[in-house]
């Protein structure tokens, strides 16, 4: 029992003493005398020690003649339970006169302010009961030498631990403290041996006085689920320079009471000391030693108005952490959750995993600033907007990033929940917390998800969790009270005002208070036409919405915002005729780099993290016209990633479909020719996950104007293969070299009027890592690509080259590498060919749901037909070719695929080729017959992806 207790047990003894005097009182006879004191020869003197006597008869009283001299104190200590006799003791002076309560005697506060000789008044609770008892009078106002000193231990061992035993007549002890041995501050552990003996229930008290008279202020912190604290901590404030005695009061039974105290200021010993860290840096390493060990870890801090945000995490969740201010007062009790101490500029975390909790071996302390008197820590980012709440946020918590934190705009009275979630398939998410400015954590767990409060400003934080060192997560706060924050909704303009029919047009909306659940309508037309909400900045104050127009006719439409169950008139959108023709011919370039994510080229100097969108303005530069361009050809190199991802281009201002362009694992660089429709003036990139560089090397463009050339395709033909010397030289192209290769003239290509050519190139068996470079003969070569690969690696590219004086070259960096080219068509200037139609990118077929074809893995030697005419906005007739980003996935063995025109004898020609479970990427363009194409697989089988680009038509 702690003094706060024993006090508690003194209060009681008074007021049933006074009431026993009253009753006594009444019962008394009138005129009865007050009872005289025991004369000396009634009376047995005894020292200030244990005393041993016995009752041979019921209800006697013994008399003990005390030393102690007027003005001393002393305790009276008795046995709560076990062998002997339980009894009460009282005592008197010389004349009768009472000194103290039951309480203060236990306590040791029994005050000797009557005349000398003093006696203790000793009798049996049980009046009828005879046999041995036992009293211990200890002398408090002085300290006393047959009472053992408690020394002051230290956390980075067991020292200065004292061991009582009880049983065979001893029930108490009594120990002391020096006035120059403690410090203001310290920590007390009571540690109990639980008996056998299970039918005695376990029972002591300790009392703590010093020698002025006084106890120290004490605080016993609870142990969760013990009835009994077989393993106790207490908190006491000492007076410095005074001395003092503590007392033990147990049973005559076989019992054991280990004490020690430790110092727990800033001057505490053993304290392993580091300094408060940002947010989310790593954590201190502590080992847990035997179940019950203390650990300390002492936490510096600049100032005192600083906040901390202090958590011990473990394998097990089972450490637990008391933290004491640098003046050792208690800034936080035992608890195995984040706490938030101020008002010192250190404090003393003690860590322990109780008795009987599962013991960890180690444990991890995260001490991070979040707050200054300036307010929260300057690596918390500011969040613009909460109307609709936070996030969502991924990434990855881990012992080298342990958290992250936010600064919210919140205002009294909203309310949030957290959604949390482990996006690794985990079983341990991270842990929210928002604050508000007093450090008191206002979200509360529930089943499912928290339920959090908002203040006037919160810090929001997500901590790694105890039982994982790792955790990928999606966290976001939801508004439940929206608008959230101080901010009310609010329409302000529309852009732009006039849009072009035949187009899907991005609006951007201004305003206060927006949200993904905003919606743009717009009326006058036919029928509503309902925009789609693609993205509100972080301060919800820009809104952009796409709206499909392709079908709209020309007219001003009325434009309605609805938010929050109100709408609201936003003015009006003109809505002009659509172009006379989409159709394009084709204008090649000398290959240029328009896109370098790596350099800053075209767009910022930054990887397109996950779920990331970067747009390039493509009309204008690199000799593309400004205007008048339908869709451009580009080489796309993905290098760098950091994760397996997918990368899909696609026009500006579009809603992206689910086609992708380049499918790459962690580490890999790797090309495709991408052809995309150009909507206003550029296309854009998104990445699905990791982060990536891109770089993009132009072509050629079509365009509208009737200038371009038009497509010509033939049967897929091999024209080129360093191998066996066709077209070339029968050798490997090493190091910096060249060869050249003659197309115009050939088989399938006239000698004349041809201004480029579509080759699917292959490089394999190469020496080392390396690329490729096809561009026109007599030409200077630029900086871009159009194959990279690895050592060993067979890898294909579409590639669409101009044709200078009827040839193409193909160069190669490192190493040495063999080369194939297999020719698609050429584009002419005799008019006799097909004009382009991009369309939006689409996806025709996929065998692993069954779209377009059956579902079913192509086989060993295996073809699927797919129906391309008539389907995604091509015409069921007059189709020449399509273009076609074909993906092959999850293959069983390497192999290649090969691409066809329907009912034509399939060549040597391929245009894919994969390894075993290898997901990759190809640009075809192809032929159309009886508006269908075929994909041969020649090896094993493999799943087939094909996503339209456009089509050429007559």
């Amino acid at each position: 029992m702690t003094t706060a207790s024993a006090s508690g047990r003194r209060l009681v003894s008074t007021v049933l003493t006074c009431l026993l005097t009253i009753l006594a009182a009444l019962l008394a006879p009138v005129g009865a005398a007050q009872a005289a004191a025991p004369v000396a020869e009634d009376c047995v003197d005894v020292t200030e020690g244990r005393y041993a006597g016995a009752f041979t008869a019921a209800g006697q009283t013994h008399c003990l003649e005390l030393p102690s001299p007027q003005g001393a104190r002393i305790a009276a200590l008795t046995s709560r339970g076990g062998a002997g006799l339980t009894v009460q003791v009282e005592v008197v002076d010389r004349n009768g006169t009472a000194q103290c309560t039951a309480g203060d005697l236990v306590q040791g506060a029994c005050g000797l302010t009557g005349t000398a000789p003093f006696r203790a008044l000793v009798h049996a609770d049980d009046t009828g009961a005879t046999g041995p008892y036992g009293v211990h009078f200890v002398r408090t106002d002085v300290l006393q030498k047959e009472c053992r000193t408690l020394p002051a231990g230290t956390f980075a061992d067991d020292s200065g631990t004292v061991r009582l035993e009880t049983g065979n007549g001893v029930f108490s002890h009594c120990l002391t403290i020096p006035a120059d041995a403690h410090s203001t501050s310290e920590l007390l552990r009571i540690r109990y041996g639980f008996p056998d003996d299970a039918d005695l229930f376990p029972d002591y008290a300790i009392s703590m006085i010093d020698t002025g008279g006084d106890g120290p202020s004490c605080y016993s912190h609870p142990t969760p689920g013990q009835q009994l604290r077989t393993d106790g901590l207490t908190s006491c404030s000492f007076t410095a320079g005074k001395a003092y005695t503590v007392l033990l009061e147990g049973q005559d039974a076989a019992r054991s009471h280990t004490l020690d105290r430790r110092d727990v200021t800033a001057t505490a010993r053993g304290c392993a000391a580091s300094a408060a860290t940002a947010v989310g840096a790593p954590a201190v390493t502590g080992a847990s030693g035997q179940s019950g060990t203390l650990r300390c870890h002492r936490i510096t801090t600049a100032a005192s108005t600083d906040r901390l945000h202090v958590d011990v995490r473990d394998a097990h969740d089972s450490t637990s952490m008391l933290i004491m201010g640098d003046a050792g007062n208690i800034a936080c009790h035992p608890r195995t959750w984040a706490c938030t101490p101020t008002g010192s500029t250190g404090y003393q975390v003690v860590t322990q995993a109780p008795e009987n909790w599962s013991l960890p071996a180690s444990y991890r302390l995260d001490a991070w600033r979040i707050a200054t008197a300036a307010g929260p820590a300057a690596d918390c980012k500011a969040a613009g907007s909460v109307a609709y709440g936070y996030g969502p946020l991924t990434g990855t918590l881990s012992e080298e990033r342990t958290g992250v934190c936010a600064v919210l705009p919140s205002v009294s009275g909203d309310r949030f929940r957290a959604d949390i979630t482990a996006t690794d398939g985990g079983t341990h998410t991270p842990q929210p917390s928002l604050y508000n400015k007093a450090g008191t954590n206002l979200c509360m767990n529930t089943s499912s998800s928290y339920e959090c409060q908002g203040s006037d400003q919160s810090l929001f934080v997500l901590a790694l969790p105890d039982r994982t060192d790792r955790t990928a997560y999606r966290a976001e706060l939801v508004c439940t009270t929206a608008p959230c924050g101080s901010e009310e909704v609010t329409i302000g303009t529309i852009t732009p005002t006039t849009v072009q029919s035949g187009t899907v047009a991005t609006l951007t909306l201004q305003g206060t208070a927006l949200g993904m659940s905003t919606t743009v309508q717009l009326t006058g037309g036919p029928a509503p036409l309902t925009a789609t909400t693609v993205s509100v900045s972080e301060d919800a104050r820009t809104l952009k919405a796409t709206v499909d127009l392709r079908s709209a006719p020309a007219g001003n439409w009325n434009i309605r915002v609805s938010a929050l169950n109100f709408s609201y008139g936003a003015g009006t959108l003109t809505v002009t005729p659509p172009p006379v023709s989409g159709l394009g011919t084709y204008k090649p370039v000398t290959p240029t780099r328009l896109m370098d994510t790596r350099s800053g080229l075209g767009v910022p100097k930054a990887k397109v993290g996950q779920g990331g969108t970067v747009t390039l303005q493509v009309a204008g530069s690199s000799g593309i016209p400004a205007s008048g361009v339908t869709a451009v050809v580009l080489n796309v190199t993905a290098t760098d990633p950091t994760s397996a991802s997918h990368v899909s281009v696609y026009p500006d201002g579009t809603p992206r479909s689910s086609a992708s362009n380049l499918n790459f694992t962690a580490g890999q660089t790797i090309p495709n020719l991408v052809v995309v429709p150009v909507v206003n003036g550029k296309v854009s990139f998104y990445n699905n996950a990791g982060s990536v560089d891109l770089i993009a090397d132009v072509a050629g463009y079509y365009t509208t104007d009737g200038s371009g050339s038009t497509y010509k395709p033939v049967t897929p033909t091999r024209l080129m293969d360093t191998r066996s010397g066709l077209g070339v030289p029968k050798a490997k192209v090493g190091q910096g070299g060249t060869v050249t290769l003659q197309v115009a003239g050939s088989s399938v290509i006239p000698a004349s009027g041809v201004t480029a050519v579509v080759l699917n190139v292959t490089a394999t068996d190469p020496t080392t890592g390396s690329y490729v470079s096809v561009y026109p003969d007599g030409t200077t070569r630029t900086s871009a690509s159009n194959l990279n690969f690895t050592a060993g690696q067979t890898i294909p590219n579409l590639v669409v080259v101009p044709v200078v004086n009827g040839k193409v070259s193909f160069y190669n960096n490192a190493g040495s590498v063999d080369l194939i080219a297999d020719v698609a068509g050429y584009y002419t200037t005799d008019g006799s060919g097909s004009s382009y139609k991009p369309v939006t990118p689409t996806r025709l077929m996929d065998t692993r749901g069954g779209l377009g074809v059956p579902k079913a893995k192509v086989g060993q030697g295996g073809t699927v037909t797919l129906q391309v005419a008539g389907t995604a906005g091509i015409p069921a007739s007059g189709v020449t070719a399509v273009v076609l980003n074909v993906t092959a996935t999850d293959p069983t063995t390497d192999s290649y695929v090969s691409v066809y025109p329907d009912g034509t004898t399939r060549t040597s020609a391929s245009n894919l080729n994969f390894t075993t479970g290898q997901t990759i990427p190809n640009l075809v363009v192809v032929p159309v017959v009886n508006g269908k194409v075929s994909f041969y697989n020649n090896a094993g089988s493999v799943d087939l992806i094909a996503d339209v680009a456009g089509y050429y038509t007559k």
